[in-house]
């Protein structure tokens, strides 16, 4: 009976030695992977709702605007968690494994095109390796 509750003592009661490991979710690939997948399905939904709202009521601001502008949004903070993508790293590239299916696929290809429209080529280059990657695991 001892043995169950000293799975549950407190670090005083251990002599003040805190063996716990914690790991940070935020700094991993899975959650890039998942920040970049969530942000850009969101916007579509969103974008879809924010249009209809404007162009129902009577409001001056244009509507395709503001569409354009959440989109940009969007994709570049979308880009600000798959940049962190290291592809020479066995962990991310298992990651991208795990995660590879339509939605992330399909989100991958919206951000090329994006960026293609930008003009940011750079961005276009990892992305089309990270769809690269996911297209040989579907093999």
């Amino acid at each position: 009976m001892d043995n169950i509750f000293s799975l549950f003592s407190s670090s005083e009661d251990a002599g003040g030695v805190d063996d716990q490991a914690y790991v940070n979710f935020k700094d991993s690939p899975q959650y890039f992977i998942g920040m970049y997948k969530k942000l850009i399905l969101n916007n579509l939904n969103f974008n879809k709702k924010i249009v209809k709202f404007f162009k129902e009521s009577n409001s001056e601001l244009d509507a395709d605007e503001m569409s354009e502008a959440g989109e940009w949004v969007t994709y570049n903070r979308a880009w600000h968690y798959i940049q962190k993508i290291d592809l020479g790293n066995e962990d991310h590239i298992s990651s991208l494994k795990k995660h590879t299916d339509e939605y992330f696929e399909t989100t991958i290809k919206l951000g090329i095109n994006f960026f293609e429209e930008q003009e940011q080529y750079e961005r276009c280059a990892l992305l089309k390796k990270i769809e690269d990657i996911c297209e040989h695991f579907k093999k």
